[in-house]
């Protein structure tokens, strides 16, 4: 009875660490590089009502990565791309500044990532980006939780391409 008990207690699920999108540095490159711009990012927040580490399927929270909250996890995937570029200088007159709006998944078919972010800065009001990144699942929790944890990676990916093949992106840099 007692291991049962122990049996049932929750598991934590974690991601594998972020690794910066080829596709996304040149698009920086391209678009701020390109120009001679240089920018910082400021503090991310999250907005009213976003969960920071939603639970799959009773088991316990996903955590997008071990010591970081999602919040944590995208602004420093999006300072990796920025520094991958080499356009990005921690005391920059650019400050971009991002909003956390949304972040959700679905752990059964069909299984994706939402999540919505909202960047501004002191040079632009900004815009806001969402993506519904897909993934495959499973009908076991624990293979499941760990198939969304493994998406988050590549879903921030295509959010922050999201953000940086925008038409307003070199807008936020002076």
């Amino acid at each position: 009875m007692a291991v049962s008990a122990l049996m049932a207690g929750c598991s934590t699920i974690n991601s594998t660490p972020y690794k910066a999108s080829t596709t996304n540095v040149i698009a920086v490159q391209q678009s701020l590089g390109a120009q001679g711009k240089k920018v910082s990012l400021g503090n991310m927040t999250l907005a009213t009502g976003v969960e920071e580490s939603p639970l799959c399927r009773m088991l316990g929270p996903v955590k997008v990565s071990p010591g970081k909250s999602p919040p944590q996890y995208i602004r420093d995937a999006f300072q990796e791309e920025l520094f991958m570029a080499q356009v990005y200088q921690p005391n920059a007159a650019s400050v971009i500044e991002t909003r956390l709006d949304g972040l959700s998944f679905s752990s059964v078919t069909p299984a994706s990532w939402s999540i919505g972010l909202t960047v501004s800065s002191n040079a632009s009001k900004g815009y806001a980006v969402s993506v519904k990144y897909p993934f495959d699942t499973s009908f076991g929790a624990l293979q499941a939780c760990q198939n969304v944890a493994d998406a988050f990676g590549p879903a921030v990916q295509e959010l922050l391409k999201q953000v940086v093949m925008h038409p307003e992106f070199s807008k936020l840099a002076k």
